[in-house]
């Protein structure tokens, strides 16, 4: 199967002055996993477009305390984590398939965009959302995939018309930014340039 190669979204004297931020959130516990190896690799071709990127990996997610609506004070890495997003103009969401859907410790970090609710843009309205999933099999790959499509529609978000689905039985990540399949890195690169030819449509909320 092939993919079919995307325009650059502009050309360099036609960017914005303050190019747009795309945020990056995916990962897992207890190191550098196959899903954030993926999301790196997606954020690079968003890099490749001119854009800025910021990254919130699994050990950034990590330090995220569970979410609790009551609380009356956020720690500092849940107020870095929600002035990102607030501050990009797109989102990229990796996740890995735990039995059948998105892991806790992403939808933690999700969770935690209640605390937008109350801004003029709130959650990740009219934002595009780019969507990864990898599993040790192809069955909770589209299950995750499904439920993350469900949770940006329920942010008031846009997933871009591309995900990415990965079989990590089958594909092999490397340290060196790439992948054993050359199919699935031109998928995730993919799902950076569509995200990077919606962004500068969605204004950031500072």
């Amino acid at each position: 199967m092939t993919f079919e190669q995307d325009k650059t979204v502009a050309a360099p004297d036609t960017l914005p002055a303050v190019l747009p931020l795309v945020v990056g959130i995916g990962g897992t516990i207890g190191g550098v996993s196959s899903t954030e190896r993926a999301l790196r690799i997606a954020l690079d071709a968003v890099e490749k477009q001119g854009y800025r990127t910021l990254m919130f990996g699994g050990a950034d997610m990590a330090r995220l305390p569970l979410y609790d609506p009551k609380a009356t004070t956020r720690t500092a890495d849940e107020q870095a984590f929600v002035a990102a997003v607030r501050g990009a103009s797109a989102v990229i969401i990796a996740s890995p398939g735990y039995h059948g859907s998105i892991s806790g410790v992403v939808k933690n970090a999700l969770d935690l965009l209640e605390e937008t609710a109350r801004d003029e843009r709130p959650y990740l309205a009219d934002m595009p959302v780019g969507l990864i999933a990898t599993a040790y099999g192809w069955q909770a790959t589209g299950s995750t995939i499904a439920a993350l499509r469900s949770i940006v529609h329920a942010l008031r978000g846009w997933p871009t018309p591309f995900a990415a689905a990965i079989n990590t039985q089958v594909t092999k990540f490397d340290d060196e930014g790439g992948a054993s399949d050359p199919a699935v890195v031109e998928q995730l690169r993919l799902v950076g340039r569509q995200v990077a030819r919606f962004a500068p449509l969605s204004e950031p909320a500072n």
